[in-house]
């Protein structure tokens, strides 16, 4: 086995605009700068690549094309190019994103598709004989559950911190950091950090890679001679906010007046600091894995869409009343203001079908380890359910190779939340994209 590093810088400038939110943000500074890493592998004939991004999402259609270019410059598969957005809300938009209404940026997206295509070329470039090892820690108390039942019968999703009116809580986090350390010779050692909960931390126009960027920076600068590179897990119903925190876990957050959040630039660092810790920790203690062959796939698997035209006229209405500014005439607020734009959008945007979308799974096998990608936001139960069917060489990874939707349990759709109630796809997804993914990485 061979592995290579590289990284570079994707900051954006000033007046691109945000990804992340159902409002128009544009960058206006920068807290930290954002980064595409990639490493890449070889074996004998095979040969495959893990790209991370510090960007909200990407689509299908761009990562498409983006794995297209790698390919042919790398001397690969396009089904061995695997992209993993790090899904900050700090980050540009690269593409279209006409369903927030923020206009791309044509010279920036050049920019970024180049700096991803040569990150990887250079990452081949750097090929050393390497080996591997796996283990994993823990980080708890910084991820939460973000839908809860209140005491009404309704769920609600962040419906605010201490609120009398929650009965409970649906669901819960998973606290496990898991992580592949790959000892390379006479090169640094790089290290795969794979954890799920939202990166939602920071907030505002300012760009920040949140908190994944701080787990890079904290595993490289406590590790000698180390390259990090973060691969976002199952988070598609979990987020950073604690619903009953003490006083001292309310340092380095206020209350953001867009949906009242409690959101801060010092607990970004703070999760950062925990999910590296769990790494730092155990980095010692790594049980050796096999790299001696590479294996990818993909499968294409076809989900049903939630169309509910009985309710078009109320969505186009409320729909209307949003993207006009006129927000305030709505009977909601805060994060159901958000909950209610986001299922009236889809409502409309369904209007005229499709009746279906095709979705495609990937998966890169190395020795004894399996990344496993999913092209859009699945909760955390989703990405048990894989980890258990499929073993435990398996990295369970979101917003990869696409981000399209929120991937919710069936049992969501029951009990209602922004998840669900914005998902373009009809109840029972669930197990469509586990035994999907199961018969992928059966074959290869």
């Amino acid at each position: 086995m061979k592995v290579g590093f590289s990284r570079k810088c994707i900051t954006p400038p000033l007046g691109v605009g945000v990804c992340g939110y159902y409002e128009y943000r544009e960058v206006k500074g920068v807290l930290d700068d954002l980064y595409v890493s990639a490493v890449a592998f070889e074996s004998g004939d095979g040969r495959a690549v893990i790209i991370a991004a510090d960007v909200c999402m990407l689509s299908s259609a761009l990562c498409d094309g983006y794995r297209k270019r790698v390919a042919e410059c790398c001397s690969l598969s396009p089904e061995a190019v695997f992209i993993n957005c790090s899904h900050t809300h700090t980050g540009p938009v690269v593409g279209d994103n006409e369903s927030m209404d923020i206009p791309a940026s044509p010279e920036y997206d050049r920019y970024f598709a180049d700096s991803l295509v040569e990150c990887a070329k250079e990452a081949f470039a750097d090929l050393k004989r390497a080996e591997m090892s796996a283990a994993e820690g823990r980080a708890e108390g910084i991820s939460f559950v973000r839908r809860f039942r209140m005491k009404n019968g309704n769920v609600q999703t962040n419906p605010g911190v201490d609120n009398p009116d929650v009965k409970e809580a649906l669901g819960t986090a998973n606290d496990k950091v898991r992580f592949l350390r790959i000892k390379r010779e006479c090169g640094d050692t790089v290290v795969i950090v794979s954890f799920g909960t939202h990166a939602d931390t920071v907030g505002g126009e300012l760009v920040s890679a949140d908190w994944p960027g701080f787990v890079v920076k904290t595993v490289e600068a406590a590790l000698e001679n180390t390259r990090c590179l973060f691969l976002t897990g199952a988070q598609g119903d979990v987020n950073h906010i604690n619903p009953h925190p003490t006083e001292a876990e309310r340092e380095g957050l206020e209350y953001d007046t867009f949906d009242g959040v409690p959101r801060g630039y010092e607990h970004a660092k703070h999760m950062g600091r925990k999910v590296a810790a769990a790494v730092i920790g155990n980095i010692g203690k790594t049980a050796p894995v096999t790299g001696d062959a590479i294996g990818f796939g993909m499968k294409e698997i076809f989900m049903p869409s939630n169309q509910e035209n009985d309710r078009l006229e109320e969505a186009k209405k409320i729909s209307e009343l949003y993207l006009s500014g006129r927000a305030h005439e709505l009977p909601y607020e805060k994060m159901e203001l958000t909950t209610a734009v986001a299922e009236a959008q889809r409502i409309v945007e369904l209007e005229h079908g499709p009746e279906g979308y095709g979705f495609v799974l990937s998966a890169l096998k190395i020795g004894d380890v399996t990344f496993a990608g999913l092209p859009g936001e699945c909760f955390t139960d989703i990405g048990r359910t894989i980890e258990k069917e499929c073993g435990d060489g398996v990295f369970v990874c979101c917003l990869t190779n696409g981000g399209e939707t929120y991937f919710p349990t069936s049992s969501a759709y029951d009990e209602g939340g922004y998840e669900a109630r914005s998902s373009r796809l009809k109840k029972g997804g669930d197990k469509i994209l586990t035994d999907g993914m199961r018969e992928l990485l059966l074959s290869i």
